[in-house]
C-alpha cells in the first residue's frame, strides 16, 4: 500500500490535532486559584461580623488582598459590590473601589458605579455615598476614560444633592 504525501500530511495534522486536545483537557489544566490565608481569613471575619461596617470593612480588605496576592479583580470587583451592599451608607467602600480599580480597571469600575447610582436610594442617609459615587465617576470620565460632557453633567448632579442636602438640613 503506497501512500502518497497527502495521507501523510494528513495523518500529521491530526497527530497535532490530538496533542494539542490532550494539552488543553489535561486534567488539572487551568484550576481556579486558592485563596491565599489572609483572603480567607477576611472572608471569615466578614462573615462573622456583628455588624455591617465591619462586614464592609473586611470585605474591602478580601478585596485589596486578592488584587495584592494574585491579581484576581473580578472576585475584588465582588467583594468590593458584596462590601457596598453591606453597608449602602458607607462612603468610604465607595472610595476605596475608586482608589483600586480606576487605573487598571476603569470599565470595570465604571460599570460598578453607574450600577451603584442605579441602586441607591436618593435620599439623606445615603447622601455621602452617592457623593462619593458621582465624584467617582467624574473623576474616571476626566483623566481615564475622557468623555468631559459625562463629566460635568455627573458634577452637576453631585452639586445639585449636595445643595438640596444643605437646603434640607437647614
Amino acid at each position: 500500500m503506497d501512500l502518497g504525501w497527502q495521507q501523510a500530511v494528513l495523518a500529521g495534522a491530526a497527530v497535532l490535532f490530538l496533542g494539542f486536545l490532550l494539552v488543553r483537557m489535561r486534567p488539572g489544566g487551568r484550576r481556579r486559584a486558592v485563596l491565599a490565608a489572609d483572603v480567607r481569613a477576611a472572608r471569615d471575619r466578614a462573615a462573622a461580623a456583628t455588624t455591617p461596617r465591619a462586614r464592609a470593612e473586611a470585605l474591602c480588605e478580601a478585596a485589596a488582598l486578592s488584587i495584592r496576592d494574585r491579581g484576581r479583580w473580578t472576585a475584588a470587583a465582588g467583594y468590593f459590590l458584596r462590601a457596598m451592599n453591606s453597608d449602602p451608607t458607607w462612603p468610604d467602600a465607595v472610595r476605596q473601589v475608586v482608589t483600586t480599580l480606576r487605573r487598571r480597571r476603569p470599565r470595570l469600575l465604571e460599570k460598578m458605579l453607574w450600577r451603584r447610582l442605579g441602586a441607591l436610594p436618593w435620599d439623606q442617609a445615603h447622601g455621602a455615598a452617592l457623593r462619593e459615587v458621582t465624584h467617582g465617576l467624574v473623576l474616571l470620565y476626566e483623566r481615564e476614560l475622557r468623555d468631559n460632557a459625562r463629566a460635568e453633567v455627573l458634577r452637576r448632579v453631585g452639586e445639585t444633592f449636595a445643595a438640596g442636602e444643605a437646603g434640607a438640613g437647614g
